[in-house]
């Protein structure tokens, strides 16, 4: 499904990603940790097309991106890690103006209000919300049109506890319903549980990969807390 090449970006001197590869299968949840700057938002949005490579090649469900095919658009679906509205429209008009862009069914708008427990907002001005009610529509936006891929860079940030146990739940959902999703997140407890794989990066490389217990053996570290285990591979 998700398919990446040997790809590295760079800002001037600054080399953001250094000569990745990494394939995410239909039906498995991929997670990328790292500290700040290392890397992972640049290579989630070369991913899903908004920045572009140096080098390399990237490609979903078998389109290249490069080609920037308008097919592309409909197996995706995006959570960035800073979230922009247009905060002059209402919860709904937004993922109205989401739908159309995608050709989803706007009948799922409504279900997917309510499962992430904005539905009594949906007629307020996005302007006006909160931190959570602005992540909560960002991720009732990614999830519109059931994509094939589904892409949510640090979707915890703003969560109370209780919608990331939901949000846990629906993520395990679409893997079962056989989608790729990848997950970028601080929180190491949460990665460990919902994870296939994982996929450690430092200053711009892959500098590790493989499920937690892999990773746990790799670094000789059988702590019950991953976050040890994160930090040996990010030293």
């Amino acid at each position: 499904m998700i398919k990446v090449e040997s790809v590295t970006k760079r800002y001037g001197n600054l080399v953001a990603v250094n000569n990745v590869s990494l394939q995410i299968q239909a039906g498995e949840i991929y997670s990328l940790v790292g500290a700040n700057g290392a890397g992972k938002s640049t290579l989630m949005r070369m991913i899903v097309g908004i920045t572009e490579a140096d080098e390399g090649h990237l490609s979903i469900c078998d389109e290249d991106l490069s080609r920037r095919l308008p097919t592309t658009k409909k197996h995706l679906g995006y959570l960035p890690e800073e979230l922009t509205f247009y905060d002059q429209l209402t919860g709904s008009e937004y993922l109205q103006l989401v739908a159309g862009l995608k050709e989803a069914d706007e009948s799922q708008i409504p279900v997917e209000l309510e499962f992430f427990g904005i539905a009594h907002a949906a007629k307020k001005l996005v302007g006006g919300y909160s931190l959570g009610m602005r992540k909560k529509l960002g991720l009732c936006a990614a999830v519109l049109g059931s994509p094939d891929v589904l892409i949510l860079d640090e979707p915890l940030n703003g969560l109370d506890v209780e919608m990331m146990r939901k949000l846990r739940r629906r993520i395990e959902a679409e893997r079962v319903a056989g989608r790729a999703v990848l997950v970028s997140s601080h929180v190491m407890s949460f990665v460990e549980r919902v994870s296939n794989r994982i996929g450690v990066m430092r200053l711009g490389k892959l500098v590790a990969e493989g499920t937690a217990a892999e990773l746990r053996q790799q670094t000789g570290l059988l702590s019950e807390d991953f976050e040890d285990v994160f930090f040996q591979l990010t030293e």
